[in-house]
């Protein structure tokens, strides 16, 4: 580009300048996200990690928030309510449900001698009609009653509040439909809740 106080005429040098628009050695402005990109990592990975911790601490808050309004009332109350349904259930399931017919396995676990045996007597007099008698392989501390088939829950249920073996339990441990692993006399566990 020709200056007016330029006092040389202008040549081929002239000619290319004026089709340059740069010069001298300038290097292209380098975009905002690639000048910052380390401080735009440092603040994305920190909103992730926010937000991560906002929807555990909200996760756990949920599940606590209903204790902590009233710690002990509400889960008493629903604990309560459950016991007494489970409760009435259970009485209805074996007042209706017991079947006197199914197989019944009474396992000596006291290790006293003839306590099957007396289980036997007691139960077939009681009105249960097939009762066959095993002994256990070792002590135990508990009576307990087994049933291998939901459909003998009820019935497994009327014999353990007979001979106070408290809440029948389903296992595969043994064949028969259900199991009466004894651990004393009848005349201590079948009380006066037993004949019925």
């Amino acid at each position: 580009m020709a200056d007016s106080q330029y006092p040389y005429p202008p040549d081929r040098f002239d000619d290319e300048a004026d089709a340059v628009s740069f010069h001298g050695a300038h290097r292209a402005e380098l975009p905002f996200w690639r000048e910052n990109l380390l401080y735009i990592i440092i603040i994305g990975a920190a909103v992730v990690l926010l937000v991560v911790l906002l929807f555990f601490i909200g996760g756990m808050g949920g599940s606590g928030d209903d204790r902590a309004d009233d710690p002990t009332t509400a889960a008493s109350e629903s604990e309560a309510a459950e016991g007494e349904a489970t409760e009435s259930e259970a009485e209805e399931t074996s007042a209706a449900e017991a079947d006197k017919s199914t197989p019944v396995l009474v396992v000596n676990a006291g290790g006293i001698n003839g306590l099957a045996g007396t289980w036997q007597s007691a139960l077939e007099g009681d009105g249960w009609e097939d009762v066959s008698l095993a002994t256990a392989d070792n002590a135990q501390q508990e009576a307990v009653v087994f049933y291998r088939s939901e459909e003998d829950a009820g019935t497994a249920q009327a014999l353990a509040d007979s001979v106070g073996a408290g809440e029948a339990r389903q296992s595969d441990e043994y064949d028969a439909a259900v199991t009466f692993v004894a651990v004393s006399e009848p005349g201590e566990d079948m009380g006066g809740e037993g004949e019925g």
